[in-house]
């Protein structure tokens, strides 16, 4: 198969990519799912009981073995939002996007196979790009190593400044865009309460992690929910301001279920904390 890049360049792929398929029969829908190619090669036998070891793979065999792409899901899934939502997330996140043709959704052999030659392909093209990037790096005088490599303090001049805002958060952004909203929260909620833990004990990096965190799932969420303002909240280590961001955490739950008359409640409660803490 020819995948084709929508978004990104195909002779310098980014390493991840969200990859999707048409299904003639369903012209308004879109099926995806998420490339990752590993920067090292890991094989995947050493950390299985040596009874499946030797059906898994070894030396250069077997599915564990050299292990280094994937998607997830391993089979496209329908897309909420169509294709106008995954541009959107390519453009948030910098991934590539990239079509991979079109099939029948009732075909399911067909579609993991499919994923999986995608995956194979652009896994090949992001060698590729890697290999002659490490080649065109050595002729790079030593001198300009520390600004050509993008070292702390230092500008190469090409840098994204969507990358920079992502930091670490890579691999939770991919698992953000595939959970459903309750699961969102339920995830906002978790880091609710290990921001609270860190500021009884004074961690400021520990605080100021999970801050960012909070607000990079924030964007999964929608405006409605306030989530700048449950964040705002949620950093302010007064009695108010702890109480408030748990009425709006309680609030986004409502909101995400509907229950409006709730919601009109715990607003009340809001507005009245706030002429408190004022």
């Amino acid at each position: 198969m020819d995948i084709q890049f929508e978004i990104g360049d195909p002779s310098r792929p980014r390493g991840h990519a969200l990859l999707y398929f048409r299904v003639d029969t369903e012209p308004d829908h879109v099926y995806g799912t998420y490339i990752v190619t590993l920067p090292i090669t890991a094989d995947l036998t050493k950390y299985v009981p040596p009874f499946l070891a030797a059906h898994l793979g070894s030396g250069d065999t077997g599915p564990l073995a050299n292990f280094a792409a994937f998607a997830m899901p391993p089979m496209s899934e329908l897309v909420e939002g169509g294709y106008d939502r995954l541009v959107q997330l390519a453009n948030l996140r910098n991934d590539d996007l990239v079509y991979g043709g079109s099939m029948f959704s009732y075909d399911l052999p067909r579609m993991m196979e499919a994923v999986a030659g995608a995956v194979q392909e652009y896994s090949d093209a992001w060698n590729e790009a890697a290999g002659a990037t490490g080649a065109a790096a050595t002729s790079v005088p030593a001198d300009d190593a520390a600004i050509a490599l993008g070292a702390p303090g230092q500008s190469s001049g090409t840098s994204d400044p969507d990358e920079s805002d992502t930091g670490g958060l890579g691999v939770n952004e991919v698992l953000w865009s595939f959970m459903s909203e309750g699961d969102r929260l339920a995830e906002m909620g978790r880091l609710l309460g290990r921001l609270r833990f860190a500021q009884e004990g004074n961690d400021a990096a520990a605080i100021a992690d999970i801050i960012a965190e909070m607000t990079a799932l924030g964007r999964h969420l929608p405006d409605e929910f306030s989530i700048d303002t449950l964040v705002s909240n949620a950093g302010d280590t007064g009695p108010v301001a702890a109480q408030l961001a748990q009425l709006y955490l309680d609030r986004c739950y409502r909101l995400s279920s509907g229950d409006t008359e709730q919601v009109r409640r715990i607003e009340e409660a809001i507005r009245n904390l706030e002429r408190r803490g004022r």
